[in-house]
């Protein structure tokens, strides 16, 4: 994929997505190193600067990954960021992966599900993808519904997938499709 314009903007009913920036590793490593967040991730390890900024300027900004900030329609709060990766142009795929910022006035606001829905609809309509595919730790129930929701359905329950903080467990895998 090519990289990224950042002058793409989103928009959504309540929310729009824009492009992550370097002036948003400050607030994304909170996000992303914040307890909440890192126990539903795959990849358990606290980022550092250095490789959040490896991973802008060597994913991001080379067009191996989107990622957006996802903002309050109306004051500009960012609430989180989505993002799509592993592309397989031949195949017109990517992975999509999501995560809130650790706020308890986010939850239950339906803000991942509207964000799901706006990257789904962008990935099929100005991407010209044909599916979208989601790994989602089976515990993680908001996730799963918010990917139910966003239009995903579960293609697989994997029993005893990952050994994560010393015990397996069940990983799903979605997919939406573009019809």
């Amino acid at each position: 994929m090519k990289p990224l314009d950042n002058n793409v903007r989103i928009e959504g009913q309540n929310i729009y997505l824009r492009p992550i920036l370097e002036e948003d590793t400050d607030m994304v490593l909170r996000w992303r190193n914040s307890d909440r967040v890192m126990k539903n991730f795959i990849y358990r390890k606290p980022i550092c600067r250095s490789e959040h900024l490896d991973w802008l300027h060597n994913k991001v900004e080379k067009g191996l990954v989107y990622q957006f900030i996802i903002c309050d329609k109306h004051n500009s709060t960012p609430y989180g960021s989505i993002y799509l990766q592993n592309f397989e142009e031949q195949h017109h795929r990517a992975e999509e992966g999501i995560f809130l910022a650790d706020d308890d006035k986010i939850e239950g606001r339906g803000i991942g599900t509207e964000a799901g829905r706006l990257i789904v609809d962008y990935s099929f309509y100005s991407l010209g993808l044909h599916k979208l595919t989601a790994r989602v730790l089976a515990y993680n129930k908001a996730s799963r519904r918010m990917h139910e929701k966003s239009g995903y359905l579960q293609e697989a329950y994997l029993k005893e997938e990952l050994f994560l903080d010393g015990k397996y467990q069940d990983l799903v895998l979605y997919g939406a499709i573009h019809s």
